[in-house]
Order: C-alpha cells, then structure tokens, then sequence
C-alpha cells in the first residue's frame, strides 16, 4: 500500500495555512523576481529566470490542492489589474499558473516512482520535475494565448517562458538542495 502524501495528511486548519503561505511565498518570490532579474523580463508575465515556478512546484509537491488553491490566489493578487478589467481572463490565467504544475508533479512523480513522502529525490529527479513543470506552465499558457488569439503569434512566448520557468525552478530547488545537504549531512 503506498504511503499517504503529505497533502492527504494536512488537517482543514494546515490546509487553510498552506494555502495562505503558498499565496503570499508566490507573490513575494514574483516581486522579487521582478526586481532582481527585471534585465530578463520579456513581458509583464514572461522572463528568462522566472523564480516563482519553483514555488509553483514546491506547493503542488508538498501540499497539492493546497498548493494549488494558494497559487491560484497568488497569481490572481499578481493579476489584480486584469482582473478588475477582463475578470474571465484572469481567472483563466490563474488557473493555468496552478492546475497543469500539480499534473506535472504527479505524472513525474509516478513515472519517476518518487515516493509520496518525496524522500530519496536525486539531481535527477530535481532536473526532470523543472523540466515538466516549465513544460506544462508554458505549454498550457501558450494553447490558452494560441486559442484566445486564435493567431500563433502567441508562440513566440512559448521559449522564454519554459526557458525562465525550467531555470527558476532548477536554481531555487537545487539551491535548497544544496542547504539541506549542508544542514543534514549523510552518513557519520
């Protein structure tokens, strides 16, 4: 029987601070990434290191429909301008910046066999989930911009989005990777 996830063990309060804290860690880590990386910035949404997708995959990871419910959130307090002006749009978007990372998470995580409890992930592993994480962000979010424009124009945000998401997330996990390793080290 496999393990339970640590999302399936959350109590309703847990869930409710999960969600709160993935909402507030998205949209501090995307000013932030606004500020310190603003030379990489393509558009208002798309930059070539784009740090909040490690947040994305984090919160799915771990908490996953808390992740997802505090990303939705995050992203649409990152898109109050929009939503004050074409609310359908932004939910939208909102929902492409939370839903397609927990599908990615845990199509990896089964095909990679990663244990629920996440324990034992590998640079490997860290890598793959990066990579399927800035694959689903950006493919999701260019199908939606394709069928809204109805043109494909709206591929030409495609690269720099999976590129910026893939490397967000690769930098922020194997930086803590790199800090775990040096706080627990292995073996005696």
């Amino acid at each position: 029987m496999q393990a339970a996830t640590l999302h399936q063990r959350l109590s309703a309060t847990q869930f409710l601070v999960g969600i709160v804290a993935v909402a507030g860690s998205y949209f501090l880590v995307f000013e932030l990434n606004e500020w310190v990386f603003s030379a990489t910035k393509v558009s208002d949404h798309i930059s070539w290191v784009f740090l909040p997708a490690a947040i994305r995959m984090l919160a799915v990871m771990l908490l996953g429909w808390a992740g997802v419910a505090g990303l939705y959130l995050g992203s649409l307090a990152q898109l109050d301008d929009m939503l004050g002006i074409d609310p359908a749009r932004a939910l939208w978007i909102a929902a492409l910046s939370s839903v397609p990372c927990l599908l990615a998470a845990r199509l990896v995580q089964r095909v990679l066999r990663v244990q629920a409890d996440l324990a034992g992930m590998t640079g490997r592993h860290l890598l793959v989930f990066g990579l399927a994480g800035g694959l689903a962000n950006s493919g999701a979010h260019t199908l939606y911009f394709m069928l809204e424009a109805d043109s494909l124009r709206p591929l030409a945000g495609f690269l720099p989005m999976f590129v910026g998401d893939t490397l967000g997330t690769l930098i922020v996990l194997y930086i803590g990777a790199l800090v775990l390793n040096r706080l627990m080290p292995r073996g005696g």
